[in-house]
């Protein structure tokens, strides 16, 4: 029934384009595929874009749930702090999550789903592009499910010499008492721009559908600053400098809790500082663009443990990793009809961690040894080149290679990583016009990722899981053929990928404990194959309503035993009928919905946050509207899951939001 719903919404964006009065489509430009301006309609790739209109409409106050309209991602969340994107079947460290096109992961991002798209403030964002599939030669490791490019804002107002404007917002939610409040200045002096701003966020626990009620713990508390300075050498020059800081205060891992043998699992610190200072140019000397950026990053994970069996003794164990990167790109335009994108990389983590066994009723101390070293360091850098070229009169191309090199070093007991690769990637994608309006487009991608630190020793314990500094990189060979339509009025696409990987590395027993319990380790051990088909389109039906749908289906099976893969996402869709009634009121009513997920791997059903039964599927329908009575003064308000559906998608170990009211006020001077 969801597929037919799905379907029923997308034919209704067809049949209803014989319409009058249409307003006339605006080219999206996007720049995550290719580094390169582009109107998305013309890239020979699967991209999506979160708008700057659609985020100003939203009431969503973590960045992870700014995407439940967009084709392709689902969001799985293991507690209320997380959110963690799945592009084409994979997630955690196999998607990219990059800031301005900086990276942010480093080299702990986790095996599996995490929350660190969550520790960027949507607050600060413009807006948000995805591109899926394998975006290896660009953006290197890691990138093998796909890219999320979370572009921020800057000034742009540089009319007048001194300029200024500022917001103050404040947002509720009930469903988890939820308070955030927002200030923010804005301004210009002559040439150069400011943005300035800080949040805090407040949440209790969160109630689920039905008759769940709080789900205890899940309550956390958050606060974030943010600069950014932007100053115009000239109409062709511009640097930026940016400053992000996050900070979330004992975010609880719910699932350790009530589906596990924890009494307290909390992620404490979690904290985020991130930075660059970055030049721009157009037409610089025999460069047509030129790009140089020097970032740094810090992120702070601790884990602070209690368990059932010890209840007096809390385990600490702390990850601090400094992350240095440099980059540097240029553009040029050769023969008239091909353009150059070549540069180079680098960046360089470094390892502060440790980790003690605290006695709760003496209050004493014991060092242990921490899971990954202390002192260790991970690198990489890498030299691309990619050609945007235009080949015939109807027919496009974009063809891309990279090698990249990878060193890791540390120790910890008897266990010495001593890790050397490097890796080729590439990349064939071709765009054919069929008419003006309809765009044939396909690709092949080879991609990769190199194990990182997380992988060589994971969550090590020497108890339940030890350490392999052996690993290999997993490769992908990917295929996509899609169709792209685009008249004045309706916008449309259709993308199948087929996914082949070799040596994913996971977790598998290679012993017993004297209680019986497994011994893990990660290996390489899996070879796989992800098949889907994402579909979306968007139709203004007239000046004052506007109707948008999107439906995914991915299917992960094993090469050789054909099972099922771990966590691979339903059949899931959703769809939007917005209205104008005048300039200063809209109207929203939506839609998304989840097939059951009964296809599962031993892993899934040994999860208990999954189990033999599966994920049931839902449906939940929502209401919002925003009225701008004065230019100065702005209300938002939303009625999200109207008839309080319990659900969670597929993996979760926190239930989703049941009846939930929120409200935004904002207030601009």
């Amino acid at each position: 029934m969801n597929f037919v719903r799905s379907g029923l919404a997308l034919a209704i964006l067809v049949c209803g384009y014989a319409l009058a009065d249409q307003p006339p489509t605006i080219p999206a430009i996007v720049v995550t595929a290719t580094q390169s301006e582009r109107d998305s309609f013309l890239v020979p790739q699967a991209i999506a874009s979160i708008t700057p209109e659609f985020i100003d409409h939203s009431l969503q106050s973590m960045t992870p749930d700014l995407f439940r309209f967009t084709p392709g991602v689902y969001i799985q969340k293991t507690n209320q702090g997380g959110g963690s994107p799945f592009i084409r079947g994979l997630t955690g460290k196999q998607v990219l999550i990059l800031v301005d096109g900086v990276r942010l992961n480093n080299s702990f991002y986790r095996f599996g789903p995490h929350q660190y798209l969550n520790t960027i403030d949507p607050n600060i964002i413009e807006r948000i592009e995805t591109v899926r599939g394998p975006s290896s030669v660009l953006y290197g490791t890691d990138a093998l499910g796909g890219a999320i490019n979370i572009i921020t804002r800057k000034r742009s107002d540089f009319s007048k010499p001194l300029g200024y404007n500022g917001l103050l917002s404040a947002h509720y939610e009930s469903a988890a008492d939820a308070g955030v409040f927002r200030g923010e200045v804005e301004g210009n002096w002559n040439q150069l721009g400011l943005i300035a701003g800080a949040t805090g966020k407040l949440y209790d626990d969160l109630d689920g559908g039905g008759n769940l009620g709080r789900q205890v713990p899940s309550g956390y508390d958050e606060s974030d600053a943010d600069l950014k300075l932007n100053y115009r050498l000239d109409e062709n020059q511009e640097l930026i400098f940016a400053g992000q800081y996050t900070r979330q205060f004992n975010v609880p891992k719910t699932s350790e809790v009530t589906l596990g043998d924890k009494l307290k699992f909390d992620y404490e610190p979690q904290e985020r500082r991130f930075g660059y200072l970055e030049y721009r140019a157009r037409q610089l000397g025999v460069f047509d663009g030129v790009r140089i950026n020097a970032s740094y990053n810090n992120q702070r994970e601790g884990e602070q443990v209690i368990t059932r069996r010890n209840p007096a003794i809390e385990t600490l164990e702390l990850t601090d990793v400094d992350t240095v990167g440099l980059s540097l790109q240029l553009k040029n335009r050769i023969f008239g009809d091909h353009d150059l994108t070549y540069g180079a990389d680098y960046y360089h983590d470094d390892y502060q961690t440790r980790k003690v066994e605290r006695n709760r009723v003496t209050e004493s101390e014991r060092k242990l040894t921490p899971g990954t070293p202390d002192g260790a360091t991970y690198e990489h850098w890498a030299l691309y080149l990619q050609d945007e070229a235009h080949l015939l009169d109807s027919l496009e191309g974009v063809f891309g290679v990279r090698y990249n090199r990878y060193e890791a070093r540390g120790e910890v007991t008897d266990q010495s990583l001593r890790f050397e690769t490097d890796a080729v990637a590439g990349n064939i994608n071709l765009g054919y016009r069929l008419t003006p309006a309809l765009n044939l487009v396909g690709g092949l991608a080879f991609g990769f990722r190199a194990p990182n630190m997380e992988d060589f020793f994971g969550r090590v314990d020497f108890f339940s899981e030890i350490p392999n500094t052996s690993l290999k990189p997993e490769e992908s060979f990917s295929k996509e053929i899609g169709l792209k339509y685009r008249d004045e009025v309706l916008s449309a696409e259709i993308f199948y990928f087929h996914s082949d990987y070799e040596g994913f590395i996971d977790r598998v027993t290679v012993g017993r404990r004297a209680d019986g319990a497994p011994i893990q380790q990660r290996q390489n051990i899996n070879d796989a194959e992800i098949q889907g088909v994402e579909a979306s389109a968007e139709y203004p039906l007239n000046a004052q309503w506007l109707v948008g749908a999107t439906l995914t289906w991915t299917e992960g099976r094993d090469a050789k035993t054909k099972a099922p893969l771990r966590r691979i996402p339903p059949l899931n869709g959703a769809a939007r009928l917005v209205y104008y009634p005048m300039d200063r009121l809209w109207i929203e009513g939506s839609v998304w919905w989840a097939d059951n997920q009964d296809q599962l791997a031993k892993g899934d059903i040994e999860d208990p946050r999954i189990g033999a039964g599966g994920t049931p599927g839902y449906t939940v329908f929502n209401l919002k509207a925003g009225y701008t009575p004065h230019p100065q003064h702005e209300l938002l308000l939303e009625l999200e899951n109207l008839t309080d559906k319990k659900y969670k998608s597929h993996g979760s170990g926190i239930f989703a939001p049941g009846l939930n009211v929120l409200a935004t006020y904002r207030f601009r001077f």
